[in-house]
């Protein structure tokens, strides 16, 4: 018996993956790039290597597995009114970090939570609203998820 016929939960969740993937990636640009550049302005600029490789003897830690090293704003962000919002800021920081550091250990994956207060006061401020949605956040967390994908690729493994 194949593979994904013994499970077929999984083959279900892979194609449905994959044509999320596809519906996303014909998603058009938005109208103003000069409004969405000037959004990610108040994030730190990140420099990715042009051919992105696996780092050799590379030990990738999942971030889910370092609970213990969480900070506190991120374990306070698993619920409330701005949970999602700064869960996308703190995305962006765990890539950035492992991608700059080129670490995929633990320490490498657990960014600063002063990093995700300042961005999100900057995005309150310039949206001219008290508290974020997803909404605000989305263009950081699509940044965050194309960082993601290159660490991911650093690491040899799932972030």
């Amino acid at each position: 018996m194949g593979k994904f016929q013994r499970k077929p939960f999984s083959a279900a969740l892979i194609l449905a993956t994959l044509m999320t993937g596809i519906a996303t990636a014909e998603t058009p640009a938005p109208a103003d790039l000069a409004q969405e550049e000037a959004y990610l302005d108040v994030l730190p600029k990140v420099e990715v290597p042009d051919d992105v490789q696996p780092i050799p003897g590379a030990v990738n830690e999942e971030f889910r597995n370092c609970e213990a090293q969480w900070p506190m704003g991120y374990k306070d962000a698993q619920s409330g009114p701005e949970a999602r919002a700064l869960r996308d800021i703190y995305g962006f920081f765990q890539a950035r970090n492992v991608v700059a550091s080129e670490d995929c250990t633990c320490p490498g994956k657990v960014a600063n939570w002063e990093d995700v207060d300042r961005i999100a006061a900057a995005l309150r401020e310039r949206s001219g609203i008290e508290r974020l949605g997803w909404q605000n956040t989305k263009e950081v967390a699509a940044e965050a998820d194309r960082l993601t994908a290159i660490a991911e690729t650093m690491c040899g493994g799932s972030f």
